[in-house]
C-alpha cells in the first residue's frame, strides 16, 4: 500500500522544515528501527505472538500492553522504557503498514508543550493541507486510559481519512 518514493519525497519535504536534532533523532530512530525492533521482540513478547505488523498483531499486543501499564503512569515508569520503546515503534510500523505514510519527528525545544514535540509520530502521505500525524506513544495513553479492545487499531481512522480528502479534492 505505501510508495516508497511517495513516502521519500514527503520525507524530504519534512526534512526542510526540520531541525538538525530533529533530523539526527528521526535519522538514529529510523536506521535502528529493525534491530530495536527484533529486541524488543526477543526480550518482551511471548512465543507465539504475531509478529507481523498487521492490525490483528495491534489486537494481539493490547492485553500485553495492559497487562504491563495498570495505569498511564507506568507508561513512562523507568523499568518498562525499553519496553515502552518497542511498543511505540511497533505500533507505528504495523499503521505504516496499514495506511500510506512515513515516520516523522519534530524538536519545538524541550520548553514547548504540544503533544507532538519530541514524540515520534506517524504521518499520512498526503500533502501538507490533508496531512494527518498519529503519535503511538499517545495512543498508548489513550489505550491504558480507555482499556478497550480494538482501541490500537482504530488509530488507521485518521490517516485513512486524510487520504480520502486528498483523493477527493483531487491530490
Amino acid at each position: 500500500m505505501n510508495d516508497p518514493g511517495r513516502t521519500e519525497a514527503y520525507m524530504a519535504e519534512d526534512r526542510a522544515s526540520m531541525t538538525g536534532p530533529a533530523c539526527a533523532f528521526l535519522d538514529q530512530w529510523l536506521a535502528t528501527m529493525d534491530t530495536a525492533l527484533e529486541e524488543w521482540r526477543r526480550a518482551h513478547l511471548p512465543a507465539g505472538f504475531p509478529f507481523d505488523f498487521g492490525l490483528d498483531s495491534l489486537d494481539a499486543l493490547e492485553p500485553l500492553l495492559l497487562s504491563r501499564y495498570p495505569d498511564r503512569a507506568a507508561i513512562d515508569a523507568a523499568p518498562n522504557a525499553d519496553f515502552t520503546s518497542g511498543a511505540v515503534r511497533y505500533i507505528g510500523e504495523a499503521l505504516l503498514r496499514a495506511v500510506p505514510a512515513r515516520w516523522g519527528y519534530e524538536d519545538r525545544g524541550a520548553e514547548n508543550t504540544h503533544p507532538y514535540n519530541r514524540v515520534p509520530v506517524v504521518r499520512s502521505n498526503t500533502p501538507a493541507a490533508f496531512m494527518e500525524a498519529v503519535a503511538p506513544y499517545l495512543t498508548l495513553h489513550v489505550l491504558v486510559r480507555d482499556r478497550g479492545r480494538g482501541t490500537l487499531r482504530q488509530f488507521t481512522g485518521p490517516l485513512l481519512d486524510a487520504h480520502e480528502a486528498a483523493e477527493l479534492a483531487g491530490d
